[in-house]
């Protein structure tokens, strides 16, 4: 499969966004605040209220570090603290997903943190990823998809990851190829020019393929 869902998720907590490429299906971002996007592994300052609890902050650091199963640990401490927490939850999901190759773990964090917060527009992003590039659940990630973009119709990575899914595993070309556009315009009239450049290359690509 030459593209792959683009990750674009985050982790919550310490005013910052880490943000990661996942090379195999497209790119994976960790969120801080709100579904933070970007295509190079930075750390970048993101606005919203800050975490005070001392296991979530030292696990967002020990996650900056490499030290997963730490953080891991620290989340568990976090939650068993405050189990009502859906961010603790959400970025324990994005850990066991993306770092320890936990599926069913993670996307049983994710449904948690959704039922904690029914409008957490990245946790469903972040489900519906899992559940196409991992599960192969595929109907159940455009429902996801399209949860999280009435939630936030401007947020583009929400866009670009329904677009690839419905072009490569739907094979609905035409729905694709509508989705790619507006995850291009919506990222260039938000200034990330990378991002919108990334979707409009992909799109040639595509338009290239299909003549349409």
């Amino acid at each position: 499969m030459s593209r792959r869902i683009s990750l674009w998720a985050g982790t919550i907590g310490l005013g910052l966004t880490v943000a990661i490429v996942q090379p195999i299906i497209a790119k994976s971002s960790v969120e801080v605040v709100n579904s933070t996007r970007s295509i190079d592994p930075t750390i970048v300052i993101a606005r919203g209220r800050r975490v005070t609890s001392d296991n979530f902050g030292s696990a967002m650091q020990k996650y900056q570090q490499g030290d997963f199963q730490g953080a891991l640990a620290d989340y568990n401490r976090a939650i068993k603290n405050n189990p009502q927490s859906p961010n603790a939850y959400y970025n324990r999901g994005l850990l066991k997903a993306d770092k320890l190759q936990d599926f069913q773990g993670a996307l049983s964090d994710y449904n948690r943190a959704i039922k904690l917060k029914p409008n957490y527009d990245a946790a469903y992003n972040n489900r519906g990823n899992l559940k196409a590039d991992k599960l192969q659940d595929y109907q159940g990630a455009l429902s996801d998809y399209n949860r999280a973009i009435k939630l936030k119709p401007r947020n583009a990575s929400s866009y670009y990851n329904r677009g690839i899914l419905k072009y490569t595993y739907l094979k609905d070309s035409t729905g694709g190829i509508a989705d790619l556009q507006q995850a291009a315009k919506l990222s260039q009239r938000q200034g990330n020019t990378q991002e919108a450049q990334l979707a409009t290359d992909l799109l040639n690509q595509w338009q290239q393929t299909t003549g349409k």
